[in-house]
């Protein structure tokens, strides 16, 4: 068994490329299949290719934003977890794996949509109706199934070595998706006016395969053990500093909630064919492969509140560069890979130091149920802003203005949160978890 400081960092490693080296040992092989299967799925039959869709079956911009927001809204379902761990006697394995089972096949559900849509047995607005179902179901089990992955870590995996995993998974589903992305836009472009629609059908096929290829995988995990839940009303309190935490990211929610999908305005506002919004998914993506490689070293080292406010900086700032997105602007498209680019970033690094974050203050001490409230706060302030832009542009008329009013508001949410923001006293202090001369002793050896 490879060693670990107290902080997760391999005995050894001096830089985070020695640690993600370290991380690719055939020991860490189920972990890697876990981060990349879902990263297929994720960029496979996520947003990057069903708001396109949406748009193409007709939607409203609009109603494709509030669309866009239902698997995170869905997801404060997450707050039924310990009561599914209760009734099934802190069976997590099964309880994650029937959540996964749910969300990680979409594709096939997504595909068979499309397929009945060409073959007109169902019209544009049915399909609208259950692509917006599919999303809203499936990808809020995704997302439930994540954090309860998380949980099962922490219970298989010594805490240095899950500070190690941990993060490098998430990075590894995170970021994975721009290898992906990259040559699916071209082969939507190209496929659009080869065989229509049917060009999404093949592409969500191949994600729903992945989807299985990952349940296998997940199932070669060790078992986590009975994980025992307190009885409702018996959980210990959580801390002040845990509760500031959630509410800060529950805000920050909100402000990316207002935040308008990049694709939606590069194809509705700037006229920009369905490959370039692809384009700005695999864009995305790959700023988020960046970003997660060098997070998770920082995060083993250093403050994760410290690197959330940090990101909250990116995606905030990202908002007020799309303002110069407007039309006539002959780099319009640019500017949008850029903002592209910086909100992903920014989106990667934050949710890996908010869960690393999360860890940290509560101990593992009802982890699952603190995981509960994090992810229901932080779906509420998506949802309410998402919904308050997707009206915000039902309202106004739809061009530059409604959409400049959007990332004015979304960055400015996020810019003076991080003036606001808790974080600990220094890059290195960690949460008290960091200690210098460790650090210093573990890069002699």
């Amino acid at each position: 068994m490879p060693a670990f400081n107290r902080l997760g960092v391999p005995a050894g490693a001096r830089t985070s490329v020695d640690e993600w080296r370290a991380f690719g040992a055939p020991r860490y092989r189920t972990f890697q299949g876990i981060g990349g299967t879902a990263a297929a799925v994720f960029a496979l039959a996520g947003d990057g290719l069903t708001i396109p869709l949406l748009l193409a079956l007709g939607t409203p911009a609009a109603a494709a934003t509030v669309i866009g927001v239902l698997p995170f809204a869905v997801s404060a379902a997450q707050l039924l977890v310990p009561a599914l761990l209760r009734r099934t006697d802190g069976n997590l394995r099964v309880v994650t794996l029937g959540i996964l089972a749910v969300g990680e096949t979409r594709g096939f559900v997504l595909a068979a949509i499309v397929v009945l849509h060409e073959l007109h047995l169902i019209g544009s607005p049915v399909a609208i109706v259950a692509i917006a179902a599919v999303m809203s179901l499936a990808g809020a089990a995704s997302a439930i199934g994540g954090a309860n992955l998380l949980a099962w870590y922490g219970a298989i995996l010594p805490e240095g070595e899950r500070r190690f995993v941990a993060p490098r998974v998430m990075g590894i589903t995170q970021g994975l998706g721009a290898m992906l992305l990259l040559p699916v836009a071209l082969i939507v472009q190209a496929g659009l006016s080869a065989i229509g629609l049917l060009v999404y059908a093949c592409i969500f096929g191949i994600a729903g395969v992945f989807g299985i290829v990952e349940l296998a995988v997940v199932r070669r995990l060790r078992r986590p053990g009975r994980v025992r839940v307190a009885p409702r009303g018996e959980a210990p309190p959580r801390s002040p500093e845990t509760n500031r935490f959630i509410r800060a990211v529950a805000i920050a929610a909100f402000g990316a909630g207002m935040g308008p999908y990049l694709s939606i305005y590069s194809i509705s506002v700037l006229h920009l064919p369905p490959g370039f919004a692809i384009l700005l998914s695999a864009i995305a993506s790959a700023a988020s492969l960046v970003a997660a490689t060098v997070v998770g070293g920082w995060l083993n080292r250093g403050s994760a509140s410290r690197t959330l406010r940090l990101s909250f900086v990116l995606r905030g700032g990202s908002m007020i560069v799309g303002l110069l997105a407007f039309p006539g602007n002959p780099v319009a498209w640019l500017v949008l890979c850029v903002v592209a680019a910086m909100a992903s970033s920014g989106a990667s690094a934050g949710s890996l130091a908010a869960n690393e974050r999360l860890l940290r203050l509560t101990g593992g001490v009802d982890l699952i149920g603190a995981q509960g409230a994090f992810v229901a706060r932080s779906a509420a302030g998506l949802t309410i802003g998402q919904t308050s832009s997707g009206l915000l542009l039902a309202l106004l008329p739809l061009g530059y203005p409604a959409f400049a009013l959007l990332f004015t508001v979304s960055g400015m949410t996020r810019l003076i949160l991080a003036t606001r923001v808790e974080v600990s006293p220094n890059w290195s202090s960690a949460t008290a978890v960091f200690d210098v001369a460790e650090l210093k002793r573990g890069r002699k050896g």
